[in-house]
Formats: C-alpha cells, sequence, structure tokens
C-alpha cells in the first residue's frame, strides 16, 4: 500500500522516511521544500541532516489506495469521463490512421495493377514484334536466293 505525503496528503510513489521525527514525505516534495526553508521538518520544525535522516520506504506497488480525487461520486464520475474521452480520442486516431492506411494500399494496389497491365500490353508487343522479325527473317533468304 502505498504511503500518504505528509506535506500534501496524496498518496507517493517515492516515499522517504524521515528517521528524527518518523514521518513520511514525497521525495521531490521534500526537496521543494528543503530548498526553500532548508533542512528542517516541515510539520515539526526539527533540523536533519538530509544523507542520515533521510531513508528510503520501498512500498508495494500492486496496492494502491484510491487517490482524494475517486472517493466521492462527483469524484469517480469525473475519472469515469476522463477516461471516456481519452478512449473517445484514441478510437478516433485508430480510425484515422486505418482509413489512412486503407487509402494508401488502395493507391498501392491500383498502380500495381496499372504496372502488370503496362508489363502485359508491353510483353505482347514484344512478342508480336518477335514473330513480325521471325516473319521477316524466314522470308529475306528466300528473296535474297531468289534475287541471285
Amino acid at each position: 500500500m502505498g504511503s500518504h505525503c505528509g506535506i500534501t496528503g496524496e498518496v507517493t510513489d517515492d516515499a522517504v522516511l524521515l528517521t528524527v521525527t518518523g514521518r513520511v514525505y514525497d521525495r521531490k516534495t521534500l526537496d521543494k521544500y528543503t530548498e526553500v526553508h532548508g533542512h528542517v521538518c516541515p510539520v515539526d520544525g526539527e533540523a536533519f541532516d538530509p544523507a542520515q535522516h533521510v531513508v528510503g520506504v520501498k512500498a508495494n506497488k500492486a496496492l494502491k489506495p484510491r487517490t482524494p480525487a475517486a472517493t466521492s461520486i462527483p469524484g469517480l464520475l469525473g475519472l469515469l469521463q476522463n477516461e471516456w474521452d481519452a478512449l473517445m480520442l484514441e478510437m478516433h486516431q485508430l480510425r484515422n490512421n486505418y482509413q489512412s492506411t486503407r487509402q494508401e494500399l488502395a493507391q498501392t494496389l491500383y498502380m500495381h495493377d496499372a504496372a502488370c497491365r503496362v508489363i502485359a500490353r508491353l510483353i505482347k508487343e514484344r512478342d508480336a514484334a518477335k514473330d513480325a522479325l521471325a516473319g521477316h527473317a524466314a522470308a529475306a533468304p528466300a528473296d535474297v536466293s531468289a534475287d541471285q
């Protein structure tokens, strides 16, 4: 279970214990407080040495208590609305990506089909030209021998 910060009252992921007073704080919040007020306990006002008296607290990450916003009906409704909005936005983006990918695929398939038709026409023309050349080559030796 997560610990509550002694300054903000919110659940913290990076909790530290002040061994001088036995109080738990969020590391970032305590650092900000000590930058402004010096190395004194925010609640009791006792001085402390951060190297000796600040100890990290490991909490079970699997069980997190509800945030203060999730403890009331309006808070829960707000969280659900935010989640729904995020879900709808993601679905809209996915649909747009799907449509653009589908258009790109259709364009590519159309271009591939057109290229295949051009290649088939060119092969047919090449074969016709080969046949015509072979017909002229076969007729040419007969014409040359008849002229002599």
